[in-house]
């Protein structure tokens, strides 16, 4: 480990405890009441299933260099921590959803489902950009950073036809919240395959990012359902939260959507992978 990745990790380790500190200590602030328990449960779980998620990427589909090295897998994981409460920040700055105003504070199921799309978006694409063999963090970080402003430049365009994030702050409207948050996602999905892959250029990695195409029609898609839950609210009073059914079943569609996306485009096999299973499969044997 050199001076620049040294920095990085005591960075990236102090910002990852303070932002865990800041994270749980507020859960406790919340009054106990019997409503208040699905979001104490729910936001206390994503930095847990964040972890989980990071940690099979970089045991398994990470570098070679990586997957056997215990200091550049925690390494990876405050950096990926790092990243994630980062990204918060930005997801309050860009969509104008806070998980502090309106999930604990103002008790917003529809901000909450949002919240937690947006989190495992954050996620998934920094473990996507962990995918692969590289010569160092900055690669990580500059395969994700594509992935990273490509989602929040869709999140906003999404917006701007639909104004879904009001509707998720102002309106409550569940359903929304629903489906924006696995939007965000299922875009996350999308876009973790597009940074994934064997570091050769800056050039290479930008033509590669394009295999992430697939997001665009499922944009176009999310833009389409949320014009329709427009109109179709316009005939009924108070008519935000009563297609949920709907909207989980347009949820389940965006994920399937981002599976097949991820499949048309298999990664290309790294023959270190081999020599790494043949030699575990020799020591068990």
């Amino acid at each position: 480990m050199d001076l620049a990745e040294f920095l990085i990790l005591i960075l990236s380790a102090y910002y990852t405890a303070k932002s865990i500190k800041d994270w749980y200590k507020r859960l406790p602030e919340l009054k106990p009441a019997k409503r208040d328990k699905a979001i104490k449960y729910v936001v206390g779980l994503l930095p847990v299933v964040s972890f989980f998620i990071i940690l099979y990427t970089l045991k398994f589909l990470a570098s070679f260099d990586v997957v056997n090295d215990r200091i550049y897998i925690i390494f990876y994981i405050l950096l990926g921590y790092a990243w994630t409460f980062l990204g918060m920040k930005l997801v309050f700055l860009f969509f104008d959803i806070s998980w502090i105003d309106d999930v604990l504070g103002l008790n917003n199921k529809a901000a909450l489902f949002a919240v937690s799309g947006s989190f495992l978006g954050l996620v998934v694409i920094y473990s996507g950009a962990n995918i692969g063999d590289g010569p160092g963090w900055w690669c990580v970080l500059f395969a994700g950073g594509l992935g990273l402003i490509t989602w929040f430049l869709l999140g906003r365009i999404i917006h701007s036809f639909t104004q879904a994030f009001e509707r998720i702050t102002i309106d409550r409207d569940i359903g929304c919240g629903i489906r924006i948050g696995t939007y965000l996602l299922a875009s996350g999905i999308i876009l973790a395959r597009a940074s994934a892959g064997d570091w050769t250029s800056f050039y290479s990695t930008i033509v590669e990012f394009l295999v992430g195409w697939p997001v665009l029609v499922l944009t176009i898609l999310a833009i389409i359902v949320e014009r329709y839950y427009i109109q179709k609210t316009k005939l009924e009073e108070n008519s935000n939260n009563i297609y949920l059914s709907s909207s989980l079943c347009c949820s389940i569609i965006y994920l399937i959507f981002a599976a097949m996306s991820v499949t048309m485009y298999p990664l290309v096999e790294n023959p270190s992978y081999d020599d790494l299973a043949a030699f575990f499969l020799g020591v068990v044997l």
